[in-house]
């Protein structure tokens, strides 16, 4: 009967943040460098996250100049976990730019994991970096 009294509210908890989709991650965050591959360009980031369920979209500046700001695509929300591609814009002696971005977003702290591409096409990283930072505004 303990159980009984515990299971019902556990599983409304689980069921509304499932439902939740992606609101917690709804908003403008700001992250930095904490470690990997170190680029002179790209010391941080800012990002404006939307969510409609489990689609994550909205838009990056990363590096505030060089890649700079571009449009979020193939973004999933996944409970606490995120994922989604960024497509510079800028060019560089490479190509475009491509980073693969994978995190956990709790409260309001984000980490990522910045997979780097040297152009649009590439298969295989050249690199990776890690990043933490915090809601800035939104929800």
């Amino acid at each position: 009967m303990k159980v009984a009294r515990w299971i019902a509210p556990f599983l409304l908890s689980v069921a509304l943040y499932s439902s939740d989709g992606g609101s917690a991650i709804k908003g403008k965050w700001a992250v930095e460098y904490v470690s990997g591959l170190a680029m002179k360009t790209i010391g941080g980031a800012d990002f404006e996250f939307k969510a409609d369920g489990n689609t994550l979209t909205g838009t990056a500046n990363v590096g505030h100049g060089w890649p700079g700001l571009a449009t979020i695509s193939d973004g999933r929300i996944d409970g606490d976990r995120i994922s989604f591609t960024v497509q510079g814009r800028q060019w560089s002696s490479t190509g475009y730019p491509k980073m693969r971005f994978t995190g956990t977003v709790r409260g309001d702290e984000i980490r990522l994991t910045m997979d780097f591409y040297q152009d649009a096409s590439s298969q295989n990283p050249i690199g990776q970096t890690e990043f933490k930072g915090r809601r800035v505004s939104g929800k």
